[in-house]
């Protein structure tokens, strides 16, 4: 059972097991679209993956959707050993980065993923509503939180900048961070006086499906940003608990939030809110460092 079809098939019973939240596999594209892999796994068997190049913020992603079907850690092991011997035969820029996202629970993938130089540089964090999990971690602090208005704006600048700036010690050319809409909706918390602005949340209601979540219908966090020395205080739970409430009241009890997986304090914060990865982001720069 190797054909593409049949891998595809074998993929998304091997999901469905993982993790019950995982959407199915996009399929591969049609013959003759985009470029494909494929690979013989030790002990038979072939595997296949379709590569797709592009540019983000003047970094070349080198990005790979693997199609290993049921073959596990074997056939991760030779499609990553394909994509090396495909970046042999064609130079690569320095300012490059090879890319792929994968399943955060299939354990069993991780080892060739780290053997060919791929680091866990970026998670999909999910979180149910209340009634679909246990209740955690203490109610958030009392923190004005309003939404922001446009006597905000240099404020707003300035917290939306940070998290970017601290992102890239951890993350390069993120190419699934979640796309802005129209339906964005911004929140600040206030600091002693209604003027003063520490923190904020940015956040919407999808109304269309993500090729990542299972269905539509999610709230999407796309920033949470607290100035330095408000940090530890509670604001940034009492931002994101302001911003599940709002959606929770619009039907979007379901939430998610790409966070950085080295950042060691977006991961412990982001747990603490309730949510688990769901996908992980495995990059190495330059894309030549992939072994």
């Amino acid at each position: 059972m190797d054909e593409p079809a049949d891998l595809v098939a074998e993929q998304a019973q091997r999901w469905a097991r993982l993790d019950p939240l995982l959407p199915p596999p996009e399929p591969p594209p049609e013959p003759g679209r985009g470029h494909t892999l494929v690979a013989t796994v030790a002990g038979g068997g072939r595997v296949t993956g379709v590569l797709d190049a592009r540019t983000v913020d003047g970094i070349e992603v080198r990005e790979l959707r693997p199609f290993v079907g049921d073959h596990g850690a074997a056939g991760m092991e030779a499609l990553l050993r394909a994509w090396r011997a495909e970046l042999d035969r064609a130079p690569v820029p320095d300012g490059s980065v090879c890319s792929l996202r994968w399943p955060s629970r299939d354990a069993r993938c991780v080892l060739p993923l780290l053997g060919h130089g791929l680091l866990p540089v970026l998670a999909l964090g999910v979180r149910l509503g209340d009634a679909e999990r246990e209740p955690q971690g203490p109610r958030r602090p009392a923190v004005p939180v309003r939404r922001a208005s446009p006597a905000d704006t240099a404020a707003l600048r300035r917290l939306a900048a940070r998290p970017t700036a601290r992102s890239e010690h951890f993350a390069v050319a993120v190419p699934h961070s979640a796309d802005r809409c129209a339906r964005t909706e911004t929140w600040v918390a206030e600091g002693t006086s209604r003027d003063t602005v520490i923190g904020l949340v940015e956040f919407e209601a999808t109304t269309s499906p993500r090729p990542w979540l299972p269905e539509s219908g999610w709230g999407l966090i796309h920033r949470v940003s607290v100035e330095p020395e408000s940090q530890g205080t509670g604001v940034g739970s009492a931002l994101t608990g302001t911003a599940h409430d709002l959606l929770a009241g619009s039907g979007h009890t379901r939430t998610a939030v790409w966070y950085g997986s080295l950042n060691p304090v977006a991961s412990v914060f982001w747990h603490r809110q309730g949510y688990r990865p769901l996908w992980t982001v495995w990059q190495c720069r330059p894309a030549s460092a992939l072994r």
